[in-house]
């Protein structure tokens, strides 16, 4: 590829705000420590569907792929869950609950979608590029499964609250003009883009193929029930397809792409328009209160 290739967590980084990236990456200025809670709950489902579909069979009985499930997750929660990140031992107790039904509904071998995930995937945790208006990407798909018409794309998250929507998909357009601040809208748009077209330069793509690209929210919806001696949890999840986002909003995703591309490999890291930026990204940043932009900002009023 003609220049290196950019993610799409560093595209949306940069539409959050350009001095966030300049911070963040560039001169990799480190920020007070954050609970690693969520990052090793992530580990720990995203590896265990990693596991169960590389060692799942076409025509493995869906009991079997659901037994083998749960005794991965055993595993890895064991390997990655740290009692230091929880409050208190019940605290972790109901949350290895709660994460456990999520793989259970999503291996349930009465119709969870993990059973077809496993059987039809093709690639886990598989690296992808390309590049759209002479601008490379790349990222790490979380699953590809092949459908009866071609491929389809899996980013599992935790749930897919805020996650961009067609009732949403407008305000691309708005962050675009300046107008709104929609950095995790449109790093769903990129990470859409450079899944839908990095899949197709992998060797499993065919030509004709139809590529589709969903996240997928385990625990989308969580109840909690006591009973007489504990508590259960339900868990169900469900996907969010941005496909056809794609494809309605194509070519401001992809002005969007070029404009946060160019920024960081142009180097340009000034907040603009800085109205919009220091209301929406300054009051959660981590380098507020280092950041000229934003104290220059303070001085001013």
């Amino acid at each position: 590829m003609s220049e290196r290739a950019l993610s799409p967590s560093r595209l949306a980084t940069y539409a959050t705000c350009p001095r966030q990236y300049d911070y963040g990456y560039v001169q990799d200025v480190n920020t007070p420590d954050r609970t690693e809670l969520y990052l090793n709950q992530g580990t720990i489902y995203h590896e265990t569907i990693e596991d169960v579909c590389d060692a799942t069979e076409r025509d493995d009985d869906p009991e079997a792929i659901h037994d083998r499930a749960m005794r991965v997750f055993d595993a890895k929660w064991d390997e990655h869950s740290n009692p230091d990140d929880y409050e208190s031992n019940a605290h972790r107790a109901y949350q290895r609950a709660e994460n456990r039904a999520a793989i259970d509904a999503f291996f349930d071998p009465d119709g969870g979608d993990g059973i077809k995930h496993a059987r039809r995937s093709v690639a886990t945790e598989v690296w992808v590029e390309c590049e759209i208006d002479g601008r490379a990407l790349h990222g790490k798909a979380d699953n590809v499964i092949r459908t009866d018409d071609g491929l389809h794309v899996f980013d599992y998250k935790r749930n897919t609250r805020g996650v961009l929507s067609n009732g949403t998909a407008e305000r691309l357009a708005d962050h675009l003009d300046g107008e709104a601040h929609e950095p995790k809208r449109a790093r769903n748009a990129f990470q859409t883009a450079t899944y839908v077209e990095g899949v197709k330069n992998e060797p499993f793509y065919e030509d004709g193929m139809t590529v589709r690209f969903s996240f997928y929210g385990l625990l989308n919806s969580t109840s909690f029930e006591s009973t007489p001696d504990s508590y259960e949890v339900s868990v169900r999840g469900y996907p969010r397809e941005t496909t056809d986002i794609y494809a309605d909003h194509y070519d401001t995703i992809r002005a969007l792409i070029r404009e946060a591309h160019d920024g960081i490999t142009g180097e340009a890291y000034a907040p603009e328009p800085f109205d919009v930026i220091g209301d929406e990204a300054c009051p959660d940043c981590d380098y507020r209160e280092m950041c000229p932009d934003r104290l220059s900002t303070e001085v001013r009023r």
